[in-house]
């Protein structure tokens, strides 16, 4: 088994991201404080990871385990973004390079990646990173065990796979956007934009704030949708790519990889596209 590499062409994804920040931009105002705390969360987070990355070099996986599992105490109690955001900065770490015993480092990734997963709700981007942590399966390891770890990521990806078929809005339209700045009702004479403070009468202030936020909530809608159109087709091909490579893997489970799929996928040729591929491998 080896990890799931995924390659993006980053022309064409800054042209597709950018046009999205720049709606998200009108929503998004920090005063200085906050944008002062964040620095130094930043600069934080980044020393923490420094810290790993002086560990890596030793090719020592206690250490950074050890490490680790201190740095993401102390990050919890900060919150639980600020925990997921550490989280996802070890596991890079463990997912990209090569430490120590390949077996031990794959169950010490599974083992962090499945505790975020189990933490609570995360957005959709987030657990989709989460799970594709797990795409690195121990080349050893006892078989009653394996069979039981690849149960439980099977479950996680076949997860994924649910949560971005129900996201994806398929009548949605994509040439409907999102208003940069949203104008205040004509008779006032303001420009699009201003601070709903700028609207004196009391009426008209509650209309402009009404379609701040529902152009706040097409803004996320908008997103959402593009995020699926340009991440849902490889999160299905990771899923069958995991699913297939684990159960054409001893012990054999058709039975249990047919309950999996009737449980969480609908589409049968998608159940049956994915039993075949284990059967093939099953042949070689």
């Amino acid at each position: 088994m080896k990890t799931i590499a995924i390659f993006l062409d980053f022309p064409a994804l800054l042209a597709r991201v950018l046009p999205i920040i720049a709606l998200m931009g009108c929503i998004q105002v920090f005063d200085s404080a906050q944008a002062v705390a964040q620095e130094e969360q930043g600069s934080e987070l980044k020393a923490d990871i420094a810290k790993l990355d002086a560990l890596r070099s030793s090719n020592n996986l206690d250490a950074i385990r050890t490490q680790i599992d201190l740095d993401s105490a102390t990050w919890h109690k900060r919150g639980r973004d600020a925990f997921i955001l550490y989280m996802y900065r070890a596991c890079g770490e463990l997912s990209s390079y090569d430490i120590g015993n390949p077996s031990q480092r794959a169950l010490l990734l599974g083992q962090y990646a499945i505790s975020v997963l189990q933490s609570g709700d995360l957005p959709l981007p987030q657990y989709i990173q989460f799970v594709e942590f797990l795409g690195f399966d121990p080349p050893v390891m006892d078989e009653p065990a394996w069979k039981d770890l690849r149960r439980e990521k099977a479950q996680f990806w076949l997860e994924a796979w649910v949560r971005v078929s129900k996201a994806i809005d398929p009548s949605f339209d994509f040439d409907d956007r999102p208003l940069l700045n949203v104008p205040p009702p004509p008779s006032t004479g303001l420009p699009a934009g201003v601070s709903p403070s700028s609207v004196k009468n009391p009426q008209l202030r509650g209309e402009y704030e009404h379609a701040i936020a529902l152009n706040r909530a097409k803004i996320e809608q908008y997103n959402q949708q593009s995020w699926l159109k340009l991440n849902g087709p490889r999160v299905f091909k990771e899923v069958e790519q995991y699913l297939g490579n684990a159960y054409s893997r001893a012990p054999s489970d058709l039975q249990e990889l047919q309950q999996l799929l009737s449980r969480y996928i609908q589409d049968a040729s998608v159940r049956d596209r994915v039993l075949r591929e284990v059967r093939k491998s099953a042949k070689r």
